[in-house]
């Protein structure tokens, strides 16, 4: 093996650990939410375990949850003074369709169990 190619496959290595080590900790009670900007994606696995979800205020906890991540991973900077951008609303808008996708599937499971 030439030292280019180690030193490629240890960099491959290298970004893909974090991924790994990010949704180690998802279970059935998570909802991943996926923002994408530009080529970028970014993830975030925001955990519902805590919440009755057949309740109405569980429900609401649970989209409060989900809308700060998805401005997290859509790079949403607080008390910032510029207009969101096309690309952020865009964003924004397909992590949060997303995730309530998910996380509706978690509420009937709850109500039905």
């Amino acid at each position: 093996m030439t030292r280019k190619t180690l030193v490629a496959l240890t960099a491959a290595m290298t970004l893909a650990l974090p991924a790994a080590n990010a949704f180690a900790g998802i279970n059935d009670m998570d909802v991943v939410v996926d923002g994408r900007t530009g080529t970028e994606t970014r993830s975030i696995a925001v955990s519902m375990a805590d919440l009755n979800l057949a309740s109405t205020h569980g429900v609401r906890v649970a989209d409060s949850r989900i809308t700060k991540a998805a401005k997290k991973v859509c790079g949403w900077m607080n008390g910032s003074i510029l207009p969101a951008t096309p690309d952020y609303r865009a964003c924004f808008g397909e992590a949060l369709d997303g995730a309530r996708t998910d996380l509706n599937t978690l509420i009937q499971a709850q109500r039905q169990g």
